[in-house]
């Protein structure tokens, strides 16, 4: 990805969250932040069983233990991702 192409995603990424906030003042101060915190919270906060859980039924309604499987390896490359280099 180039730099206009990263600066026009990131751009897009903060649209996105301006309309979920719910904000209407019109301006995006420390709005970036808030998200940094709130999802910063809901990792170190979530129940890995329940996500597997909920990984796995997306992936197969009969909850296999092949789906099992496919959902820890999605989940560790989420988590991977999430994290970066700085973090792993």
């Amino acid at each position: 990805m180039n730099r206009v192409q990263l600066d026009q995603q990131r751009a897009d990424m903060m649209d996105a969250l301006y309309e979920r906030s719910g904000r209407t003042c019109s301006t995006y101060t420390g709005l970036w932040e808030e998200f940094c915190g709130d999802i910063a919270a809901n990792f170190r906060d979530t129940s890995y069983p329940e996500l597997l859980a909920r990984v796995v039924r997306a992936m197969d309604a009969t909850e296999s233990v092949m789906s099992q499987k496919q959902a820890q390896q999605a989940i560790e490359c989420c988590r991977q991702q999430l994290l970066g280099d700085k973090w792993r």
